[in-house]
This record gives C-alpha cells, structure tokens and sequence, in this order.
C-alpha cells in the first residue's frame, strides 16, 4: 500500500488515508497517442532515458540525463522526506526531467510524488486567481489597502477597515509577497465563487491530464462562502496539485495562455522493432495573452523582491544567476498521521523574458528541515543553462 495526504477543508489539517497502488501500465491513448510507458522501467541507456512499453516495444525518453540525475541527487543529498519534481520545455511540452524521492518511504518514485497531487495547492494557486483577476479587468496595478494576512485570511481581512489598513498595495505585489490579504479582498470583491472554479477547470483542475504515464487529476473545491472562497482563492486548502501539473501551470503562463502537451516520448518502436507514429498534440488554451504576460511580470517580482528573493539574489540585490526567473512560492502546515509536515512548493520558468523551460518543485519536510523548494528550483535553472552553454547555446551574460 502507498499513502497519500488527504487535505480537509474545514480544518486545515492533512489526515495520512491509504489508497490502492497507482495501476503503472494503463494503456490507451495519450493525446492520440496509442503508445503508453512502464514508468518502473524507465533507465538510462548511452546518453538516453529508455523505457518498456505497456503493449511491447520501447521508447526513447525526453528526459535530459543532466537535468534528470541532478535534480534526483539533490532531493537524495538532503534526504527529503517526500519530494516531486518535474522540468518541461517550452512550447513543446517535453519532459526533461521527471523525479520522485522519499527518504521517509523508499518505496515511493515518479509516480506518486511527481505525478500524483499528493500535496496541497498551497499560494501556487495565487497564479490562477491573479489570472482570473486579469481577465475580469483588475490589472496588476490595482491597489487595495490591507491589514493582517500574513499567514491566515480572517473575515476582517475582506472589508475597508481605516483605522487599521495602514498599507496598500497592488495585486503584482500581493502575489509576488505572496500577501494573502490582498489576494483575498480583490477576489472577494471582483470574482464569483463560480467565476474561480471556471478558471481553475480552464487550468485542468479535476481533469486527468494526458500523458504518457497516467497522471491523476488535482483536485479543485471553491466554496460558496465568501470567506473560504477567499480563502481557496489565496491557497489556503481547497485545492492538490501534482508537481507535473505545477510544472504546467507555470508553463501555461510562460507560453502566452497555452498550456503545451507534455509528452515524455521522443521515440518508439513496437515489439516487433517498427517504428510507432506519435503525433504531435496541439497545446490548451488556457488564458488570453495579455492575461498571462501580465501575470508573468507578477511572478518575476517573486525573485526580484518577494519570497524567493533571498534564493535568487544576495544582500545587494544581485542576481545569482545570469537570467531573470519568473515564479511562485507555497507554504503550508498540516498535521498527518506521520506527524507534522511542512509543504514547500516552487513553480516557475526560465528566463522569464524569452521561456524554454518551465517546472515545479514539492517538497514535504518534516519538522527539521534543510532546503525550500526555491532552492531545488535555482539548482534545476542553474544545471539547465549550464548544460546549454556546454552544448554551445546563447552566451549568456553574467550578471553584475
């Protein structure tokens, strides 16, 4: 038996529930795709991922060797107890890295913590209400006057209060900040309950997303109540998400409102060792352009001067790293039935002026912890463009 975490949306607590082991050979097609991969026999060959097929034959994997062995001797260096990881390409949904680690349950992989939404939304599901904002005319540039919401959202924080709303902001602040209060009275004042959960299905909530390996749907509820719906709007509960559907999201916002088909396929043969056709599967439209630009600025001030700042930059101010990288942290604190974990969440794409990839980062630490999410998230972007100026890419300039 595997174990997942089941969120409640009442409490704020996660319970541990057992579930059936994922079934790992599901056939059928995958965006019109009748070929289906055994993630269990997923090894390196030479320079390449191969991997068995359900129906016989094999494949060759898009998954980058670099990015791939990386990202999993990172997770397996801090001994992570439960961590997911997945990298696309951008536009063409490529997976270059898919990774799942447990050093609290060995017996986890890709499967469960990559592919399953075994974590919750957390403020990653800012993206999605930033987006609905947009589209219904709020611009990144709305100011609203606040108070409180740092790390909760109480019914006070929905209304003007004078005496104490002795800041304000614009909503590219409150996601970058990751400041819930803000989030929370847009939301409560410019959308609908109904309005939130349209948007979130545009994104694939509560749909399986197509894919080589099975993928299980993330999970979408937003209450009617005015003030859980403004709490589901910030993140807090109401909604999984796996890293591969993380790594999307990120995507979608990266490629201009179209979320790419990721495919883990770069060839295959059948049993019989003749070549199989996959065809090409057209991206989902997701979100006006304008919409997702917008909200791409939104999530560059994350690095620049919000949560993830101290990942990416020093004391100065500096740069790390040669490129602007565009992303969203998550935080959040459940009790389980294996004590306490802490999730820690990073999606985001790189560089954030001119996208090639995109990619989530879950982790669920315990009470001592050694790494964020974030700091996954700069070793992926580092490891990336190291490997492209090692294949003789773009030059890149060091930053100053």
């Amino acid at each position: 038996m595997y174990e997942r975490v089941i969120m409640s949306h009442t409490s704020g607590f996660a319970t541990i529930a057992t579930f059936l082991p994922i079934c790992l050979a599901i056939s059928g097609p995958a965006f019109g795709q009748s070929v289906s991969v055994k993630p269990e026999t997923i090894r390196l060959a030479g320079r390449h991922y191969v991997a068995d097929l359900t129906d016989g034959g094999h494949a060759v994997l898009t998954l980058d060797p670099r990015l791939q062995s990386s990202t999993d001797d990172v997770l397996r260096t801090f001994q992570i107890p439960y961590a997911g990881a997945v990298v696309v390409s951008i536009p063409d949904g490529r997976v270059l890295a898919m990774v799942g680690r447990s050093a609290a349950d060995p017996r986890l992989g890709p499967a469960d913590l990559a592919l399953h939404p075994w974590a919750p939304a957390a403020s990653v599901f800012k993206v999605i209400s930033a987006t609905a904002l947009v589209e219904s005319g709020v611009s990144g540039a709305t100011r609203t006057c606040y108070h409180g919401g740092v790390s909760s959202i109480l019914a006070d924080n929905l209304i003007d209060l004078p005496a104490i709303d002795r800041r304000c902001d614009t909503l590219a602040f409150g996601v970058g900040k990751s400041q819930n209060a803000i989030i929370a009275k847009l939301v409560s004042r410019h959308l609908t309950s109904e309005g939130l959960l349209r948007e979130g299905r545009s994104f694939g909530f509560d749909e399986a997303i197509p894919f080589d390996v099975p993928v299980e749907a993330s999970h979408l509820d937003v209450p009617s109540d005015r003030l859980e719906f403004a709490r589901a709007a910030a993140g807090f509960w109401h909604s999984t998400l796996s890293a591969m559907h993380g790594a999307l999201v990120a995507a979608t916002i990266a490629n201009r409102g179209d979320m790419p088909a990721p495919t883990l396929i770069d060839s295959a043969v059948d049993a019989e060792g003749r070549p199989l056709p996959l065809p090409v599967a057209a991206p989902r439209h997701v979100a006006n352009a304008a919409a997702a630009v917008e909200v791409g600025r939104m999530m560059e001030l994350t690095t620049r001067i919000g949560t993830a700042k101290a990942t990416f930059r020093n004391k100065r101010g500096q740069r790390y790293l040669p490129i602007e990288v565009a992303g969203k942290t998550g935080t959040l604190a459940a009790n389980t039935d294996r004590g306490p974990i802490g999730y820690s969440w990073f999606v985001g794409y790189a560089p954030a002026d001119h996208p090639t990839i995109a990619f989530a980062v879950v982790l669920g630490n315990g009470p001592s912890w050694r790494i964020k999410a974030t700091y996954v998230g700069r070793h992926i972007v580092t490891e990336y463009l190291a490997e492209k100026a090692d294949r003789g890419g773009a030059r890149l300039v060091a930053a100053r």
